[in-house]
């Protein structure tokens, strides 16, 4: 891998706007697994800096997301490349490590959905917003027991269509509604279901924005309202306060009239009050709130 196709990677990444934090963390380390194997170093101190350096540039281009930080973190924590390591041994404990991080964040999507398909059931209504891999993947562990989705557009790239077109392959009977009609559909809900992008120390949830929305109408209609993502999104103690991205306004297809200033803000944040239940792969954590 040269630099212009790190460039490119980066900036993939940086722009895409369908996948969900854990997957794009699962590919910033993919990234770093062919950087590895291709860098052109002679010598494994040489080439563990160039990982590190990769590896620090990765982790700034999606600040809202939590897990692209935190598996990166992790990757270099344990990366143990030493001076004198044979290059061959060195670029092949890199590969092994990110390769051991990948598999154990899609363990944790998959065991986490488990949790929250055993909480929500057979035969129940779920709304959600935006796309989540995890969301997805309860889905499918519901899909043949009677489950019913009400599924947000998601504007304003409509990430809601993905989801709600995989639906339709899975004959789920889905109601495929704008994001203007949370607050008409939620009361048809028994339940809302969203994934994260970081949920902070507190419990609050960085998430796509309108998620704050959907949870305040969720609770006017007394609707349980659940989170639900891995571990690996939840960000420490003493970190700064998660940046919420910001993309270009031209996505939302208005002319530039004079005057007029045009925001395309990605996430919100959700406050922990206002969540019935936090889901990851060791179990259900309710809201002491008790709703």
């Amino acid at each position: 891998m040269n630099l212009a196709q790190f460039n490119r990677e980066i900036a993939e990444i940086r722009a895409d706007r369908v996948r969900g934090a854990s997957e794009l963390a699962r590919r910033c380390l993919a990234v770093l697994m062919e950087a590895a194997r291709a860098l052109p170093e002679t010598n494994s101190a040489g080439l563990r800096e160039d990982l590190l350096a990769l590896a620090a540039e990765l982790a700034g281009i999606r600040p809202s997301m939590a897990p692209v930080q935190n598996l990166l973190r992790r990757w270099r924590e344990g990366l143990a490349i030493e001076a004198d390591l044979e290059l061959a041994v060195a670029r092949q404990m890199a590969v092994e490590r990110a390769e051991t991080l990948i598999a154990a964040s899609r363990r944790a999507v998959a065991d986490c959905a488990a949790q929250a398909a055993d909480l929500l059931g057979p035969g129940r209504t779920v709304m959600t917003h935006s796309l989540s891999s995890t969301v997805l993947e309860v889905c499918r562990l519901l899909k043949d027991r009677g489950l019913r989705m009400i599924v947000t557009e998601s504007r304003p790239l409509e990430e809601g269509r993905h989801l709600a077109e995989r639906l339709s392959t899975w004959n789920v009977p889905t109601l495929y509604i704008t994001d203007a009609q949370m607050g008409v559909f939620v009361a048809q809900a028994d339940a809302v279901l969203v994934g994260a992008d970081s949920v902070l120390v507190d419990g609050a949830v960085v998430n796509k924005a309108g998620t704050c929305l959907l949870a305040l109408a969720a609770r006017e209609r007394n609707v349980p309202f659940y989170v639900c993502c891995e571990s690996f999104k939840r960000r420490e103690a003493g970190e700064p306060p998660p940046e919420l991205e910001e993309m270009a306004s031209a996505e939302l297809s208005v002319p530039a009239w004079p005057g007029v200033t045009v925001r395309n803000v990605y996430f919100d944040i959700t406050p922990a009050r206002l969540v019935s239940a936090w889901i990851d792969e060791t179990g259900v954590r309710r809201s002491s709130a008790g709703h």
